[in-house]
């Protein structure tokens, strides 16, 4: 396992972002494929130029040429890189996309799904030697306003909700605090830079796009309470379960992470496919 390469692995037709181009162009990008951040090219070419994420763009609200928001020296990796050197990127920064790069051109992104996919199929290794140091549970009647304040705080990417009694009622993930009909409704289309030959994206297609223009707007969110908005149905892993077993659920799922319970079904901790990384170390 820990003989293969980043190219084994590897998507080699990412979601791409180009210069020159605009704030929008991404926002775009973010919305319709449901991604937090692209590699960027320069325009015809697969010569690489840095890469973009929505925290670049909160960092530059008011900045509209994508060439100034961009992050020219992100963290790249060879795609004869070892799989072990990819996973420990992504343990130790935990960041979610690494950019492909064999001279000057971009030859695709690796993520930890990417490697989650080899470690579902032949790590044995249990959750409980994995949990992540990002566990930050709220009591489900936080408002929104708060909510945020703690995404933005702690840059947790999902916060397990707790009833009155302590126990796992639900999940937030960041893009789930725009999912109110009210809100969607208030927002003209044309506000978000979305041209009008665009598609129709779904509701849950243009949420990350929703909350980038809140976010830059500085428009503030009501102060209704998380439980009005989080995922009650919540997919978890069990302490003592199998890490392949955790990774498979994943990525069926298609979530990053996963609230742990014990065998009360107490919640003990958070598990992150960055976290289980580690087991590629």
């Amino acid at each position: 396992m820990k003989s293969m390469k980043v190219k084994d692995v590897m998507d080699k037709k990412p979601i791409l972002a180009e210069i020159p181009g605009t704030r929008e162009d991404v926002l775009r990008i973010f919305g319709k494929y449901e991604v937090s951040g692209v590699p960027v090219v320069r325009a015809g070419t697969k010569q690489f130029a840095g890469i973009v994420t929505r925290s670049d763009i909160f960092k530059n609200p008011e900045e509209n040429q994508l060439a100034m928001i961009i992050n020219r020296n992100p963290i790249t990796i060879s795609p004869d890189a070892s799989l072990k050197r990819a996973a420990k990127i992504f343990y130790e920064k935990r960041i979610h996309g690494i950019p492909v790069v064999k001279g000057k051109n971009l030859v695709g992104v690796i993520s930890p799904t990417n490697i989650l996919r080899v470690i579902a199929e032949k790590k044995n290794d249990i959750v409980e030697n994995y949990l992540s140091p990002v566990f930050i549970p709220i009591y489900q009647d936080t408002p929104l306003p708060v909510v945020m304040k703690i995404f933005r705080l702690t840059h947790a990417s999902a916060l397990p909700v707790l009833n009155e009694n302590g126990d796992l009622a639900g999940i937030v993930a960041d893009g789930d605090l725009f999912t109110f009909s009210h809100l969607h409704e208030k927002v003209d289309k044309s506000n978000l830079g979305l041209g009008e030959d665009e598609d129709i994206w779904t509701w849950e297609g243009i949420r990350d796009v929703m909350r980038l223009y809140y976010e830059t707007s500085k428009i503030e969110l009501p102060p209704v309470p998380v439980k009005e908005v989080m995922v009650k149905d919540v997919i978890t892993a069990y302490i003592k379960s199998k890490l392949s077993d955790t990774a498979r659920k994943m990525l069926e799922n298609n979530v990053d992470q996963l609230p742990v319970i014990d065998e009360n079904d107490d919640i003990v901790g958070m598990i992150y496919d960055v976290d289980i990384m580690k087991a590629f170390l």
